[in-house]
């Protein structure tokens, strides 16, 4: 691989050879971790919905609350090829075209890099992107994410073109990343404001920056005029403009009768933390060292790629001051980061002996850190089957459960799937488990009282209730211990009794018994 990346001359073929190999070894690696028999949950779960019911009932549905519906509408697509009657099978294409779009973002990432630095050292670029460990992670889960980059990264590449043709296709493709997330829309800000100054000296090329923008609204607006007909909103400027009234009402204007919704302090701390985190361990050194050299050497292609960049970065800024703690809001940076660090070993070989050798020795040591660094952090899908397998136990037995056993008890919104013919809608498949919250009740009592006439039938208790501060309703950890003491709860079935790994309990609730408890 050294030959083809340092070769003075490279050939389309060894090119093609180059991305050959990358892009297998990428598949390769997301194929050796693919959950195949566990299903999709939470967000990935909501896409799932809505690309099954309009590819079921061939209209576009209005019961999903989703604000973007692009990759939900492609997901369609596929599903409609498909004559499975398993769900998981529909599932699998999901995450299958997540995987796709992600590992083929190295070529449009090739050819943005290529607008900046040396073709040889473009090539590295793809390479980092495609190895980066929360990339890998995020491409298995069958959200927007792969896609959303995707189309970034290509309308970027045609952006940073010489030809005005290709700049205006770029506004197409941009219109198609808004309608995946409407964070996009940021993006689209900074490429129009990048252009506004490029033509700042000519006021001919005004009309040519109209064009752009009309190409843009042309692309979004049938798409935004279903989202209003069917959902209320266009799902782009009413979500956009909607963040901005939150900032204007609470930085610009008195909000002591409201509930404050947005901290700018406590964002910029989230920020700084989760922007450190996403740079370990690829991008920790090239980052600084990539932003000084471009910043110092004054180059104006490579200021206005961090111009965008920084636009980008505006929705996660926005989303960590409303507490919204998702690293996935950064994840659209990583391939800017990708074309920074192949820019620094650019800059590092022209200062030191034997430079392909000690580059080369550089990217084989990041990939490595980068895939032990993905071992240990990957998601355990040993654990997320057995949970899934539990949640099959608990539907059988149970109606209605806390809603504190969480986030496991995401499965639980599929478990009913298990004996349906698919096709079918959400309508049709919807989970009839009841979840009753304990709405800081502080004891236990109190919550099966209240949960008495909410459906609440039976107590789900693990382990982590006793050590996940992330667990809520602390007082279930007292039932996991001590379940002798709760004479009215009756043991119905015990995870290591049945040889499961994970310990979890579940409790039937006796309300005559409990009754009599009270009394």
């Amino acid at each position: 691989m050294s030959n083809v990346i340092f070769a003075n001359n490279l050939s389309k073929f060894k090119i093609i050879i180059y991305f050959s190999l990358i892009i297998s070894a990428g598949l390769i690696l997301r194929y050796v971790f693919f959950p195949f028999d566990i299903p999709l949950t939470l967000d990935s779960l909501g896409y799932f919905w809505y690309g099954i019911d309009l590819s079921v009932n061939g209209k576009f549905p209005t019961e999903h609350d989703l604000p973007n519906n692009l990759w939900p509408s492609l997901l369609s697509i596929f599903f409609n090829i498909s004559n499975s009657e398993k769900f998981l099978d529909y599932m699998v294409i999901q995450r299958n075209l997540s995987i796709v779009f992600s590992v083929f973002t190295a070529i449009p990432i090739y050819f943005l890099a290529k607008k900046f630095i040396k073709k040889e050292f473009a090539l590295i670029a793809p390479l980092f992107f495609i190895f980066e460990p929360r990339i890998i992670e995020n491409s298995l889960a069958g959200i927007t994410e792969p896609f959303f980059i995707f189309m970034v990264v290509s309308s970027l590449a045609l952006f940073f073109s010489e030809q005005k043709k290709l700049i205006l296709l770029s506004f197409v493709l941009s219109g198609l990343f808004c309608l995946i997330r409407y964070e996009g829309l940021m993006i689209t800000f900074g490429m129009i404001s990048i252009l506004c100054y490029r033509f700042k000296h000519e006021k001919k090329n005004f009309i040519y920056i109209i064009f752009a923008i009309c190409i843009f609204l042309l692309v979004i607006t049938p798409m935004s005029i279903i989202r209003t007909d069917t959902m209320g909103y266009d799902g782009i400027f009413s979500h956009v403009i909607g963040g901005v009234e939150v900032v204007n009402k609470e930085t610009f204007q008195s909000s002591e009768n409201n509930i404050k919704k947005f901290f700018p302090i406590l964002g910029t701390i989230n920020f700084i933390k989760f922007f450190g985190w996403i740079l370990i361990p690829t991008f920790t050194i090239f980052f600084p060292l990539g932003i000084f050299y471009s910043l110092r050497n004054k180059q104006i292609k490579k200021i206005e790629l961090i111009i965008i960049g920084i636009f980008a970065l505006i929705p996660s800024f926005y989303a960590f001051s409303r507490e919204i703690l998702d690293p996935r809001y950064l994840f659209v940076i990583m391939p800017i980061l990708a074309i920074l660090s192949a820019y620094v070993l650019q800059i590092f070989s022209y200062k030191i002996k034997k430079p392909k050798i000690i580059v080369l020795i550089i990217i084989i040591s990041i990939i490595i850190i980068s895939l032990v660094f993905f071992q240990i952090k990957i998601p355990n899908y040993e654990y997320e089957k057995e949970s899934y397998l539990l949640a099959l136990k608990i539907y059988e037995i149970a109606d209605g459960i806390n809603a504190s056993y969480y986030p496991e008890g995401a499965y639980l919104r599929v478990t009913q799937l298990d004996n349906n013919i698919f096709p079918i809608t959400s309508i049709q498949g919807k989970s009839d488990m009841i979840f009753i919250p304990s709405n800081n009740i502080g004891n236990i009592d109190d919550y099966i009282t209240y949960g008495k006439n909410k459906g609440l039938t039976h107590l789900i208790v693990d382990e982590l209730f006793i050590y996940d501060s992330k667990r809520t309703d602390d007082f279930l950890d007292d039932v996991f211990i001590n379940e002798e003491k709760y004479p009215y709860l009756i043991k119905e079935f015990d995870s290591l009794e049945q040889g499961y790994s994970h310990h979890l309990k579940i409790f039937k609730i006796d309300f005559k018994k409990f009754n009599e408890n009270l009394n």
